[in-house]
Parts: C-alpha cells; sequence; structure tokens
C-alpha cells in the first residue's frame, strides 16, 4: 500500500464546535517532527482558559483544545536524544487559544516541543503531575518576570541581584492574593523559596503574606505562607497594614477582579511597586495608587527570554525536590478527579470552571442532591483521565 493510500489513524479529541462550546470528534492522530515528541495522553487537568476560549473561540470550529497533560513518550521525533518511549512526561500546550494552529492537549495524543516536557519525578502520579504546567509557570512568570525577583534555579535569563533587607533589616514582604486558587497555590511555594540578603550577606526567605478563605488557612501555612488572612474580613487590609507597618513590598494578584488591586495597592510601602496580575481589564487607573504599577501594561509579552525560562524551569521541575528527587520541588495541587473522561469535559468541568468572576462560580449550589463531584470548586484542580 503506498503511503499515499494508507489509512489515516485516528483518535478521540475534544474539539471546538459551533454553538460556542466543546465535543469529542475523531481527528487524525499526530506524529512527532524534528524535535518533538508524542505523548500517549494519561490524565489532562483543566483550566479556566479552556473553557473560556471553547466559549469564545479565536478561530473556526474544529480546533483542539485543553492544555495541560501528563503522560507517556510513545513516538520520538528526529533530533530528540534526552527521552526515549516510555518516559512518563507532563506539559503544556495553547489548544485554541489563539490563531496558532498547533492542537491542544485534550485527546488521545499529543505533541511537545522535546525542551518543553517535564519529567514526572517517581512518586507522582499523572493525575498530580497534569495539574502542574500551567499554573506553575504562571507563577513563575509572576515572580520572575513581572516582579523582577532572582528564581531559584540556573540557566534563567532573568536572573538578578539579591534583593537586600530594608534599612531596619526587616525582610521584603511579597503578598499572595487568593492564594488557594491553583495559581495561588503555586505562588505561595514559589515565593517561600526567594531569598533577599542580610547587611551581612546572609540569604534568608521573605516574608510571604497571603489571603483566602479561613478553611485554607491550614494548607496555606504548610504549604510556607507566613501569614495568613481572610479575604472575606473586610478589615483583612487594617490588619496587614497593623502587622507590617512598613506595607508590603511585592504582591501577585492571583484573581484580579474588582477591585482587588486597588485594595492591594494601598499597602504597599511609601514609593510603591509593582503588582502581578493576571487579568489586564482588573487595572483601574483611577482606583490604584499612582506610585504602583503593572509591568508590561498589565499583560505579558512572550520573547524568546521567556521561553528560556520555561526551559530552565522545567529543568528544575524535573530534577526533583533537593531532598527528595522522588518528589517534584513544589507540591502538585491538590486534585479532584473526575468521571466519564473526555466525554463529560465541557458538559461537567466545563460548568464548574464557570465563565463568570469567582463569586459567581461560588455561587454554585452544592447540598446532598448534587453529585460531589459537581459541587463547588475550592482549592482543587479538576482533573480526567484520557
Amino acid at each position: 500500500m503506498s503511503a499515499t493510500s494508507r489509512k489515516v489513524e485516528m483518535m478521540d479529541a475534544l474539539v471546538t464546535v459551533a454553538g460556542n462550546t466543546a465535543a469529542v470528534a475523531q481527528v487524525p492522530i499526530p506524529h512527532a517532527g524534528p524535535n518533538e515528541i508524542r505523548v500517549k495522553v494519561h490524565s489532562i487537568a483543566l483550566n479556566p482558559v479552556d473553557a473560556l476560549y471553547s466559549a469564545h473561540q479565536v478561530d473556526k470550529p474544529g480546533r483542539v483544545v485543553g492544555s495541560d497533560i501528563a503522560g507517556y513518550v510513545d513516538q520520538i521525533g528526529e533530533g530528540v536524544s534526552n527521552w526515549k518511549v516510555g518516559d512518563r512526561v507532563a506539559g503544556l500546550l495553547q489548544g485554541a487559544t489563539s490563531a496558532n494552529p498547533r492542537p491542544g492537549g485534550f485527546a488521545t495524543y499529543a505533541i511537545l516541543e522535546s525542551d518543553l516536557a517535564i519529567a514526572i519525578t517517581e512518586d507522582v502520579s499523572f493525575d498530580d503531575a497534569a495539574s502542574l504546567p500551567l499554573c506553575a509557570l504562571t507563577a513563575a512568570q509572576a515572580l520572575y518576570i513581572r516582579l523582577g525577583l532572582d528564581p531559584p534555579f540556573p540557566g534563567s535569563p532573568y536572573s538578578k541581584p539579591p534583593v537586600q533587607a530594608h534599612s531596619d533589616g526587616s525582610a521584603p514582604v511579597i503578598l499572595v492574593y487568593s492564594a488557594a486558587t491553583s495559581l495561588g497555590l503555586y505562588t505561595v511555594q514559589l515565593a517561600r523559596l526567594l531569598r533577599y540578603h542580610t547587611p551581612e550577606g546572609e540569604a534568608k526567605p521573605f516574608m510571604v503574606v497571603t489571603t483566602s478563605s479561613p478553611k485554607h488557612f491550614g494548607k496555606l501555612k504548610d504549604l510556607g505562607a507566613d501569614a495568613v488572612f481572610d479575604y472575606r474580613d473586610s478589615s483583612w487590609p487594617e490588619q496587614v497594614r497593623q502587622a507590617y507597618s512598613g506595607g508590603i513590598d511585592y504582591a501577585v494578584d492571583c484573581i484580579s477582579e474588582g477591585d482587588t488591586t486597588g485594595v492591594i495597592s494601598d499597602l504597599y510601602r511609601t514609593g510603591g511597586g509593582v503588582i502581578a496580575v493576571i487579568r489586564a481589564v482588573a487595572w483601574n487607573k483611577e482606583r490604584v495608587r499612582s506610585d504602583v504599577t503593572p509591568p508590561y501594561g498589565a499583560t505579558l509579552r512572550a520573547p524568546p527570554s521567556s521561553r528560556a525560562l520555561t526551559v530552565a524551569f522545567y529543568q528544575w521541575l524535573s530534577h526533583g525536590s533537593p531532598t527528595n528527587p522522588k518528589v517534584f520541588p513544589i507540591d502538585p495541587n491538590p486534585v479532584r478527579l473526575m468521571p466519564g473522561g473526555l466525554k463529560e469535559v465541557a458538559a461537567d468541568g466545563f460548568v464548574l470552571l464557570g465563565g463568570g468572576d469567582m463569586a459567581q462560580r461560588s455561587a454554585l449550589k452544592g447540598g446532598e442532591d448534587v453529585p460531589i463531584h459537581m459541587r463547588p470548586i475550592s482549592g482543587e484542580k479538576l482533573v480526567y483521565r484520557v
């Protein structure tokens, strides 16, 4: 049989369809090109962007959606020497989020660039590993690019001189707002690894301050938060001011909704600083203190240096914890394993993610008549097995 007449093998994939949603369809199985690996997908993790670009499509229907995947390598492209068939990997794709035609990862097979895959350490499951690539990278970009802080790993083009202690010897303070979100949990852990230098040259950890609902206080302290405040308590900003009379030095707003950036800006020390915001629409110039600014006009460009950071960050994750190489140096998100596989992602997972803000998502009803897997999300990552 000639190559031109050979039957095209097909696979299941979640694709955008008319009506601003997504559905499972049959698409051709991809093959690894030069410097690529093909992954037999085991687990996928959902992010709000997956639901957003299924509901607000940027291209014609038929695009494979999905960002976070984990599985094993089943095909090696030309020029790849750092992976072999059978290796366990996790990775990030940008399915249907731009005019870039590269398919997403919510499918039986997915293609990753060989230097943009994470080696899954021995004691980490596919389900847990799938929660890592997008949100952990977003946290890294917020800290190391947007806020200009020095990463704890080599190879980053954004390495900076160490931050110095304040004139009174106190530690820099970083606030992680909405710290129990997927992004927040990773930001707290990476913030815990930040170091400043005392006048004597000793490296010490930053002061990590967080907000969340009280039920997540214990988890955040376990991950390295020095202080936790209830964001539902209208006096939380005043509590922060009293605890840190000089104010905060850095902030990552992990939800960027309503007036969050304005409230955070009021907590900065005299002289202001930068807030890493997740959504540009949250930046209200009339409300945010004039000496507090967003980098890059509240959006992050993607120069080659950004890709280089991704490679360095993923290599750092792949090497495992310095105290236990069988696990990642940061903990994956808590996982809610959802039933039904690909065919239930749009019907259940995207509904839970919602298209509105946190208040609207929190309004989803729980109760005994609601299946456990469909109860409102709080401090969890939705994961499906393919």
